[in-house]
């Protein structure tokens, strides 16, 4: 059995891949804070010793939040990739790496783009394999939601309208987003440990909503007609169509599809929980 790492394993992306790994077989270990956390460069190379691949989710997430914690996300999203970049290059393991489309002029994004183009270094010059998948609007149960965590679009939007209050939309809501669920994410960054010139795979579905209509969908499933309150763009966002262009899905052979019933099993997974966000 494989000994695999999952830097950030225990985060929201980071439960399903473990979960997915395991079913492939692997012996997937979660590397975290516990650990040392990925500004740790020698708690990394110890920890990846041994190891035939190192997925990697662990970093600070945000749009806006970020402005206020520049130096913090540096030293995590692109300090902390080039540490688990240089244990896969000592121990010789592959690396795959997840980031985004480069739509918004933030901070997350731009730490982002540098720790891909990090890796792209590293297997140019050092001959470490790397790959890379592109995620979109990941949505599934467990995504955070509240004080200190990111808006994201599905628990926002359903847990206001669970608890009857406005869904609040920054911009005018015809901005598209495309949602993919964790676990066909999760196959797409097992199925990426496998390759590793790298290549770049879209983990997304192909298919835009706009935020307005999932906000529709939102409201459907939870039997509410809470209105929408539109608020002003957020720092690091513009309006824009986000929608993979499905890069990669041909060496898969396979992509993701949006299903409504996902969408209907994490809305479900928040009423079952709605006391914990009173």
């Amino acid at each position: 059995m494989s000994r695999v790492v999952v830097t950030g394993g225990d985060g929201f992306i980071g439960r399903p891949v473990v979960e997915e790994l395991e079913r492939r077989g692997y012996m997937p270990e979660v590397y975290g804070l516990e650990e040392g956390g990925v500004e740790d460069s020698m708690a990394v190379l110890d920890f990846v010793d041994g190891a035939e691949f190192v997925i990697h989710l662990a970093g600070v997430l945000g749009t806006h939040e970020l402005f206020d914690s520049v130096e913090h996300a540096v030293q995590v999203n692109v300090i902390g990739t080039v540490n688990v970049l240089q244990a896969c290059y000592r121990h010789g393991a592959n690396y795959v790496g997840i980031t985004m489309p480069q739509v918004f002029p933030s901070v997350y994004t731009a730490t982002k783009v540098c720790a891909t183009r990090l890796a792209t270094c590293f297997h140019r010059e050092f001959d470490v394999p790397v790959s890379h998948v592109r995620a979109f609007n990941a949505f599934g149960p467990g995504q955070a939601y509240g004080h200190g965590h990111p808006q994201k679009i599905v628990p926002t939007f359903a847990i206001k309208a669970l608890l009857g209050q406005p869904i609040p939309i920054w911009g005018d809501g015809t901005q598209g987003v495309d949602l993919i669920h964790t676990s066909d994410l999760a196959m797409m960054l097992a199925d990426a440990s496998q390759f590793g010139d790298d290549e770049v795979f879209d983990g997304g579905t192909g298919q835009s909503f706009t935020v307005n209509k999932v906000a529709e969908m939102i409201q459907e499933l939870t039997n509410t007609n809470v209105p929408h309150e539109y608020l002003p763009m957020r720092r690091g966002e513009e309006p824009t169509q986000i929608v993979a262009e499905g890069e990669g899905w041909d060496l898969l052979g396979w992509q993701p599809r949006f299903r409504y019933r996902d969408l209907f099993d994490t809305v479900a997974w928040y009423r079952e929980r709605l006391s914990d966000y009173r």
